[in-house]
């Protein structure tokens, strides 16, 4: 059994807290840069956080079938901005769909992604 408190920051492993923190300054400002990768994307898409074989992080915006893969990086966050992902949900309020988003991110998960 593997017990994980999803969303809470706590479940992200030390080497992938330390990138983060590295690079953006904490967590919460990496989640910032995350959400407007989303919110300044024009139309539908996907907002990608991946790493190249040093380690380093790259958080990006993907149309249609584009993904990080074909410019060498390894995903290991995808959030799907296309409006069926939150439509339902939140109508045209994308930018309150990614910040509920990280309630339900599986960081363990994303740690293991990233190497840990």
């Amino acid at each position: 059994i593997r017990l994980s408190l999803v969303g809470s920051e706590m479940c992200i492993r030390d080497r992938l807290k330390e990138q983060i923190e590295k690079q953006y300054g904490s967590v919460e400002d990496f989640k910032a840069k995350v959400e407007e990768a989303g919110t300044t994307l024009f139309g539908s898409g996907w907002v990608w956080v991946s790493a190249d074989d040093k380690g380093t992080l790259f958080i990006t915006q993907g149309k249609n079938a584009s993904n990080p893969l074909t410019d060498g990086l390894k995903p290991i966050l995808t959030i799907d901005v296309w409006e069926h992902a939150y439509y339902l949900d939140y109508q045209n309020r994308r930018a309150e769909y990614l910040k509920k988003i990280w309630d339900i991110i599986d960081w363990d998960i994303i740690s293991i992604r990233y190497g840990e």
